[in-house]
C-alpha cells in the first residue's frame, strides 16, 4: 500500500508549467503588520478585563471597574509587548511586568485570604453554605483589610488571565486556550444563575468570536506548510494566503471593507425610506420593542428569553424563564429545579394573605404554549380611550376599588421591588395595582409599558421600582371576592363607563373559549355530575372552583416537579388529564384555566411569584415594613379568573399551594418562629399610626383633572406635599444606623497591628506607585538605550576601516528605510533586495533614490566581496547617500508618532 502524502501545489498553467513561488498581492493602500499586532493586544485586553469584571460581580467584591481596567491594561501590555520586534520595547515591558509581580509576591498570604473572602462572597450571594471560607475573618478583621485582600487576589487573578490571553491572542492565535482561560470565570456565575453584566459579556463574546475567526483563518491558510505569499489547494482549487504579513494586511483591509459595506447598507435603507415614504407595518412595533430591550441589557442567564413577547418564550438547554417557570411553554422539559437563588427583594408592609405577584399574563393556548392575545381593533380602542385619561386598562382592578376603602376594607399600600434573578422584562405587582400611577411615580424614562390588556413590561435596566396597590385585611381570596361582589363596586363615573363596559365584552369574548379536547369535555362532564348535580349554571363561582379542586384531589392528581416531557405529537393538556396526572404549577394552571372557561368564566394563565404571609418572619423588619428575600422557590403559575364586580382574581388549583408552598422548607416558610402568632395578630389589625400614602386627596374618579394628571403627578401625602409616601421609592433598611455601626467597628479595629489584619494602607496607591516606578525605569532605559545606540551608530559609520564603514552605512541606510516600512525580509541577493526596495519606494512615491540606492548597494557588495579597497571618496559618497536617505527622504515623511518611534524605538535620530 502506497503512503502518498498530500502536497500543495502552486499555480499550474494550461501548458503544465507549475509556478511554485511567491505571488505578490498588491493592495491599494499599505497596511502595516504592526497594526495587526496592536489589534491582537486589544483583543487580549478585552478578554482579560471582561473576565475581571465578571469575577468582581460574582463575588460581590465591589472593586472599582477603573482599578480592574488599570490592572488589566498593565498586565496585558507588560506581557503582550514582550512579543514586540523592538528590543527596547521588550525591555520596558519586562520592567513593568516585574514591577507588577513584585508587590504580589510579597502579599501571598494576603492573596490567600483574599481568595477566601472572594469565595465567601460568591457563596453568600448564591445563598450557599460558606463552609470554611469564613476563616479569612480571623486575619482580615476590618473592612479595609478585606478590601485589600480582595484587591490583591484579583490582581493575581488578572495576572494569570493576562498571561493566558496574551499567549492565546498575541504570541499565537489559539481560541481553545482563550476559551479555557476565560470561560471558567463566566461559568461560576452561570452555575448559580447570577445575572451577568452586559458590558462584560459583550466584551468577552467579541474576543471569543474574533479569535475564533482568526484561528479558523490561520488553520486554513497554514495547511500548505509553505512560506509562499500565495498558494492554491490542489484538490479544491482554493486560493489562500500563507504569508503572515499578507494576512495581517488583508485583515486590516477586510475590517475596513465590512465597516464601509455595513454603513452603506444602513445609509441606503435610510435614503430609501425617506424617498419612498415607507413605514413599518404595525406588526413590527412589538418586534422592535422586544429586540430593543433584549439588546438593552443582555442577560446571558436569560439568553433564551429575549423574544418572549413574540413567541411566549423558549426553553433552551433547560434554562427556564419568567418567574422560574417556562414563559408559557409547556411540556418541553422533564421538570423544573431550584437552586435557592434570589429572585427578588421586596420591601413591604405586613400582609396576612397569600401575596401573588403577577408577571407574565397569557390568554391564548395553542401548540402546547400560552401566549398573550394578539392586538385587535377592540383592545386598541380600549387602550386609546382609557389612555386619554392617563390610565391603563391594567388598572381595571384598581379602578373598581377607587374611593371604596370603607366598603371593602381595603387601604393603599406600596411595595418596593428589586429584581435579582427573576426575569426583568415584566413588572411584578400585587393584585389591584395602580400600574399607571406606579409608572408616573417611576418616571417616563422607566420604559414601563402596557402590553394589550395582559402584562406590563418594563425596561430591563429598571431593576428597582415601586408599585402602588390596594391591600386587604381579609386573609382569604375567596372571602375577598365575595365581599367585593357584594359591595357592588361596578359603578364607574361616566368618564370610564364606556371603556370598562367595552372591556368586559372583550374579556367575555376572548377569555372564555376553552381548547377543544375530548379529555377536557370528559373531565367537565364528570365534575358537573359528581360535584355540581349536573346544574353548573345554577352554581356559584365558589362552588365551581371547589369542584375543580376536589376533582384533582379525588382522582389522585399529584404535585411533581419532575413529571417528564409531554410525548411528541401529544397535546400537553390532553396528556396531563388522561395519562400523566402529575405535574407542577404550570400543569394545574393550564388545566384550571380551561376548566373555568368550560364553566363560562373568563380565565387566563399567569406566571409570577407567590409569597406566604409567614415568610415575613424570615424578613428584616424596619419600623412597620419588612424587607424580604424572595427565592426562586417562590416562582409559581396560577389561573386568573374575571369576576364581574371584583375584577381579575387568582384561582389556585395546584395541590399543596393552598396557603402553602411545598418547595419551601419550614425555616424558609417562617413557621417555626416563636413569634408567629404576634405577627398574625398585628397583621390582621390596621395600623392606625401608619401614614396614609393614598388619602382622599388622591385622584378621585369624578375629578377629570386629577385623573388626567395621574401619569405625571406624584402621590401627595396628607399634607399635600410632593414627598414620597411611606414605603415608596426610598423604601429600605436604615442605612444610617448600619453605617454608624460599621464605622464604630472600623474605628475599634483600626488600632490593630498589620499582622492582626488591621491593615489600612491602600493597595491601590502602592500598586500605582510601583507602576509609576516601572514607567520611570522604562523611560530611563529608553533614554540610555537611545544614547548607546546613537554612539554605536556614530562609531560604526566613522570607523577607520573603510570597508566596514561602508558596510555599516549600508546597514543603517536600510534601517532608516524600514522606519517607512520599506524593507525586504526575503532571502535574496543584495542586488535583488535593492530592486525590491526601489519598487517599494515607488509604491510610496519615492523616486529620487533609484540611482543612489543602487550605487550604495554596489559599494556595499564591493566592500564585502571585492579584493579592491574602498577609497575615501567612496566612503564619503556612501555617507552622503545615507544622510540624504535619513534627512531628505525619511525625516520629511514622518508624522509626530513616527518621529518619536524613529527617535526612541529605532534610535536613528
Amino acid at each position: 500500500m502506497s503512503n502518498k502524502t498530500k502536497s500543495e501545489a502552486g499555480l499550474i498553467g494550461s501548458g503544465g508549467i507549475c509556478i511554485d513561488g511567491d505571488i505578490e498581492m498588491r493592495l491599494t493602500q499599505f497596511h502595516s503588520s504592526g497594526l495587526f499586532f496592536a489589534f491582537r493586544i486589544i483583543i487580549a485586553l478585552l478578554a482579560t478585563f471582561s473576565a475581571a469584571l465578571l469575577g468582581n460581580c460574582f463575588t460581590d467584591a465591589n472593586i472599582s471597574p477603573m482599578l480592574l481596567a488599570y490592572d488589566s491594561t498593565v498586565a496585558v501590555l507588560a506581557f503582550g509587548l514582550l512579543a514586540s520586534k523592538h528590543k527596547i520595547i521588550k525591555i520596558c515591558a519586562g520592567i513593568v511586568g516585574v514591577m507588577y509581580i513584585v508587590p504580589l509576591i510579597g502579599k501571598i498570604k494576603l492573596i490567600k485570604y483574599g481568595a477566601l473572602a472572594a469565595a465567601h462572597g460568591y457563596l453568600t450571594k448564591g445563598e450557599l453554605p460558606g463552609q470554611n471560607t469564613g476563616v479569612y475573618k480571623e486575619y482580615l478583621t476590618t473592612a479595609s483589610a478585606v478590601n485589600q485582600g480582595l484587591y490583591y487576589f484579583f490582581s493575581a487573578v488578572i495576572l494569570f488571565i493576562a498571561i493566558g490571553t496574551v499567549i492565546a491572542c498575541v504570541v499565537r492565535i489559539d481560541f481553545p486556550m482563550l476559551f479555557i482561560v476565560t470561560f471558567p470565570i463566566l461559568e461560576v456565575g452561570l452555575y448559580l444563575g447570577f445575572n451577568v453584566p452586559t458590558v462584560s459579556v459583550l466584551m468577552m463574546l467579541i474576543s471569543w468570536i474574533t479569535v475564533l475567526a482568526m484561528n479558523i483563518i490561520n488553520h486554513t491558510t497554514n495547511k500548505a506548510g509553505r512560506n509562499n505569499t500565495f498558494a492554491v489547494h490542489e484538490k479544491s482549487k482554493t486560493f489562500f494566503f500563507t504569508s503572515s504579513e499578507s494576512k495581517a494586511g488583508f485583515y486590516t483591509l477586510y475590517i475596513k471593507f465590512v465597516a464601509i459595506v455595513t454603513a452603506s447598507v444602513f445609509l441606503a435603507v435610510v435614503i430609501f425610506s425617506k424617498i419612498s415614504g415607507f413605514y413599518r407595518p404595525d406588526s413590527f412595533a412589538d418586534l422592535r420593542y422586544n429586540l430593543h430591550h433584549a439588546a438593552e441589557r443582555f442577560d446571558i442567564t436569560h439568553a433564551d428569553d429575549f423574544l418572549i413577547d413574540v413567541n411566549g418564550g423558549s426553553n433552551l438547554f433547560g434554562v427556564t424563564t419568567v418567574g422560574g417557570t417556562n414563559g408559557g411553554i409547556l411540556g418541553t422539559t422533564n421538570g423544573i429545579s431550584f437552586n435557592g437563588s434570589k429572585a427578588m427583594v421586596i420591601n413591604t408592609e405586613p400582609f396576612n394573605y397569600t401575596m401573588y405577584l403577577r408577571g407574565y399574563v397569557a390568554g391564548d393556548y395553542a401548540e402546547n404554549q400560552w401566549q398573550p392575545l394578539e392586538t385587535d381593533d377592540t383592545i386598541k380602542k380600549i387602550s386609546e380611550d382609557i389612555s386619554e385619561t392617563g390610565r391603563w386598562i391594567q388598572d381595571y382592578d384598581s379602578l373598581l376599588l377607587s374611593d371604596s376603602d370603607d366598603a371593602t376594607g381595603s387601604s393603599d399600600s406600596a411595595m418596593n421591588i428589586t429584581i435579582k434573578g427573576a426575569c426583568s422584562k415584566f413588572v411584578y405587582a400585587p393584585y389591584s395595582c395602580d400600574y399607571s400611577y406606579s409608572y408616573s411615580a417611576l418616571g417616563e424614562n422607566s420604559g414601563m409599558t402596557p402590553y394589550n390588556d395582559s402584562y406590563v413590561r418594563i425596561s430591563q435596566s429598571s431593576k428597582n421600582y415601586t408599585v402602588y396597590y390596594k391591600t386587604f385585611h381579609t386573609p382569604s381570596w375567596i372571602i375577598r371576592t365575595d365581599s367585593l361582589v357584594s359591595a357592588d363596586l361596578d359603578h364607574f363615573s361616566p368618564k370610564f363607563q364606556d371603556v370598562t363596559n367595552l372591556y368586559k365584552e372583550y374579556v367575555k369574548r376572548n377569555y372564555t373559549t376553552p381548547v377543544d379536547l375530548d379529555s377536557l369535555n370528559t373531565v367537565y362532564k364528570e365534575i358537573c355530575k359528581k360535584y355540581l348535580r349536573d346544574d353548573p349554571e345554577y352554581c356559584s363561582y365558589n362552588e365551581i372552583y371547589s369542584a375543580i379542586k376536589n376533582y384533582f384531589s379525588d382522582n389522585k392528581f399529584t404535585y411533581d416537579t419532575n413529571p417528564g416531557k409531554t410525548p411528541e405529537g401529544e397535546d400537553f393538556l390532553d396528556y396531563f388529564l388522561t395519562n400523566q396526572k402529575k405535574g407542577y404549577c404550570t400543569y394545574y394552571a393550564t388545566a384550571g384555566t380551561h376548566l373555568l372557561r368550560k364553566f363560562g368564566y373568563p380565565a387566563r394563565y399567569i406566571e409570577g411569584y407567590m409569597i406566604l404571609p409567614s415568610q415575613l418572619q424570615t424578613a428584616t423588619k424596619d419600623d412597620d415594613r419588612y424587607e424580604l428575600v424572595v427565592k426562586d422557590k417562590c416562582a409559581h403559575a396560577w389561573t386568573e379568573v374575571f369576576i364581574e364586580g371584583a375584577g381579575w382574581m387568582p384561582a389556585e388549583f395546584t395541590p399543596g399551594y393552598d396557603g402553602d408552598n411545598p418547595n419551601l422548607t419550614k425555616e424558609e416558610k417562617g413557621i417555626d418562629k416563636k413569634d408567629e402568632s404576634s405577627l398574625s395578630s398585628s397583621s390582621s389589625k390596621p395600623d392606625s399610626s401608619k401614614t396614609d400614602i393614598n388619602n382622599s386627596s388622591r385622584k378621585p374618579l369624578n375629578n377629570s383633572n386629577a385623573s388626567a394628571n395621574s401619569r405625571t403627578s406624584p402621590k401627595n401625602n396628607s399634607n399635600g406635599s410632593n414627598s414620597k409616601p411611606r414605603g415608596g421609592g426610598a423604601i429600605g433598611k436604615n442605612s444610617n444606623d448600619k453605617n454608624s455601626d460599621a464605622s464604630a467597628n472600623d474605628s475599634k479595629n483600626s488600632s490593630k497591628p498589620d499582622g492582626s489584619g488591621g491593615i489600612v494602607r491602600s493597595p491601590v496607591a502602592k500598586t500605582i506607585g510601583m507602576t509609576l516606578i516601572a514607567v520611570v525605569a522604562g523611560l530611563a532605559a529608553i533614554v540610555i538605550n537611545r544614547k548607546r545606540s546613537l554612539d554605536k551608530m556614530h562609531e560604526s559609520c566613522t570607523q577607520k576601516d573603510l570597508a566596514k564603514r561602508v558596510t555599516a552605512i549600508y546597514t543603517y541606510s536600510l534601517k532608516y528605510l524600514s522606519v517607512l516600512h520599506i524593507e525586504v525580509k526575503k532571502n535574496l541577493s543584495d542586488m535583488q533586495i535593492c530592486d525590491e526596495l526601489i519598487n517599494k519606494c515607488h509604491e510610496q512615491r519615492i523616486h529620487q533614490l533609484d540611482d543612489k540606492l543602487t550605487e550604495l548597494t554596489i559599494m556595499a557588495v564591493e566592500a564585502n566581496m571585492s579584493a579592491d579597497s574602498i577609497t575615501e571618496e567612496e566612503a564619503a559618497k556612501a555617507e552622503e547617500i545615507m544622510r540624504s536617505i535619513s534627512e531628505d527622504i525619511v525625516a520629511k515623511k514622518l508624522d509626530i508618532i513616527s518621529k518619536l518611534s524613529a527617535k526612541y524605538i529605532y534610535c536613528l535620530y
